[in-house]
């Protein structure tokens, strides 16, 4: 069996709660016993204990407790037929008949009674289906047959007409019987499919689109229609590789794209519910045992950690919503300015002590003559640096000012290799000369301000289209480009996780 064979999608419904959920599983890797675990922590069941699926009004498989001798029979073969269903819930769901589609009703076995012939049974089920009052689903387990009695979800008025409740009592067998009563269920409606057209709206966000769509088919409607473009984007910004699989199924057929979205949010699905389960029971457990032992330290450890995350997470959302643009990237401050008529973007530093510029950039400016080999050295701060000598004055023009504004700077240059830490920053203009020309940084309008005299000139900062990707910003960004980078990383951990599965499972497989 291929891979693609072997993994379905089912429908689990319980009919307690009127929930469903479809989920994927392995037909021939998921057992019996862990279809319950998920059905009770997908449909908020309280215990897989007892609890029965169904398919087509027949039993599947109940997950009895092997403790419970009644559970089934209600006599000495009772704690034989519990063992039974024990090893019975190793088997893999394709044991029972489970195909691709199935939708499978789960269901305590809150009551179970015994009788001595199915016609019994037979009556039983048509004084329950004429209960009016009758809500709880009742299971009657006959010798012969095996079968489930539903009659008490078809409601009063079905029951009093007998127009939409049939009963089939198949043959018995020598060996008690492997088939069992078939019903008419009234039919289970999906939440999930009942929306048929999308909803939509001007400057829609992807969010919107997924909260409003649940229906995959009109959620990859709206995806792939022109009048939204930014949903795609916003798609292939957050995951690429998702992107891409469904643009390819999207030509192929839109059907083809729905089920891979559904797919996703299945996987998605699941594995939120499965950790908010886990969660739940963690915090149970700490409680009852802080309630046995007030003193116990791993239990007051834990909830104190869950106080100081909810102190942070308060935190957190006062700060997106009152200073949402913490969140964003900081831009460094540049200037455009000429040094020795040699056009160049300066970083504004005024936590360097020095201006600076690397021997490459004072080279392509014709300082190097200059250079006063005196004052080489080291460097240290945040790292160090070899300084080849110190260029005593060099003209600058800051763009704006014109040529007649001249700011004479003196300049410490230092080996490209090993001065600046970083290759891409050229010149660095330090609080030396930021001082000597009494500068002023106004954030607040996004400008650097020179004092000439009585005169104040201005100069704005840099943005990020001025600037290229190695300073920050986005000039020559190539967006398809970094989205295949993005892919080929997510690709490559993909295929890490499937190495690392396969050699599980050999090493399973020899042991």
């Amino acid at each position: 069996m291929s891979e693609s064979e072997d993994e379905v999608t089912i429908t689990l419904a319980s009919l307690a709660n009127q929930s469903t959920e479809s989920i994927n599983v392995s037909l021939t890797s998921t057992k019996l016993s862990e279809l319950c675990e998920f059905a009770v922590a997908l449909l908020d069941l309280p215990s897989s204990k007892n609890i029965i699926l169904a398919k087509n009004g027949k039993r599947l498989y109940q997950n009895v407790n092997p403790g419970d001798s009644g559970s089934e029979g209600g006599n000495e073969g009772g704690g034989a037929a519990a063992a039974a269903a024990g090893n019975e819930g190793d088997n893999p769901i394709s044991s029972v008949g489970i195909a691709n589609g199935d939708l499978i009703i789960v269901m305590p076995n809150s009551t179970s009674s015994s009788t001595s012939n199915t016609d019994t049974n037979t009556d039983t089920a048509a004084t329950r289906a004429a209960a009016s009052t009758s809500t709880n689903i009742a299971t009657s387990a006959a010798p012969s047959s095996g079968g489930l009695d539903f009659s008490s979800l078809l409601g009063a008025a079905t029951a009093a007409s007998n127009t939409n409740t049939s009963v089939t009592k198949p043959p018995s067998t020598s060996s008690g019987g492997s088939g069992g009563l078939t019903f008419n269920l009234p039919p289970v409606q999906l939440p999930q499919f009942q929306q048929t057209t999308p909803v939509e709206f001007d400057k829609m966000t992807l969010d919107d689109c997924m909260e409003r769509n649940q229906n995959p088919s009109c959620f990859i409607q709206l995806l792939f229609s022109p009048n939204h473009p930014n949903l795609m984007k916003e798609l292939n910004y957050h995951s690429p590789v998702l992107a891409n699989k469904l643009k390819a199924a999207h030509a192929k057929s839109p059907l083809s794209a729905a089920n891979i979205w559904r797919e996703q949010m299945q996987k998605s699905a699941m594995n939120s519910t499965l950790s908010k389960t886990l969660v739940k029971q963690k915090e149970h457990e700490m409680e009852n045992r802080l309630r046995i032992n007030p003193m116990d330290q791993e239990a007051n450890q834990y909830f104190g950690n869950q106080i100081r995350k909810n102190n942070v997470d308060q935190q957190y959302r006062q700060m997106i919503n009152e200073f949402p643009e913490s969140m964003g990237r900081v831009l460094m401050l540049y200037i455009d300015a000429e040094v020795n008529g040699h056009r160049i973007q300066a970083f504004v530093d005024s936590g360097a002590q020095s201006t600076i510029m690397s021997s490459a950039c004072a080279e392509r400016c014709g300082l190097l003559h200059l250079l006063d080999t005196r004052f080489e050295g080291v460097a240290v701060g945040v790292g160090t640096g070899k300084i080849l000598g110190r260029v005593h004055i060099a003209e600058m023009t800051v763009k704006g000012f014109g040529h007649g504004h001249i700011f004479p700077c003196t300049i410490t240059i230092m080996d490209s290799e090993q001065g600046l830490g970083d290759k891409n920053m050229e010149f660095l203009l330090g609080l030396d000369m930021l001082k000597r020309h009494k500068c002023n940084v106004d954030l607040g309008r996004n400008v650097l301000q020179f004092s000439v005299g009585h005169e104040k000139l201005e100069t704005p900062f840099l943005h990020e289209h001025d600037l290229i990707e190695a300073k920050g910003g986005t000039m020559g960004f190539d967006a398809e480009k970094s989205n295949k980078e993005i892919e080929k990383l997510m690709q490559d951990e993909d295929d890490k996780k499937v190495g690392k599965a396969e050699k599980s499972q050999d090493a399973e497989m020899q042991e």
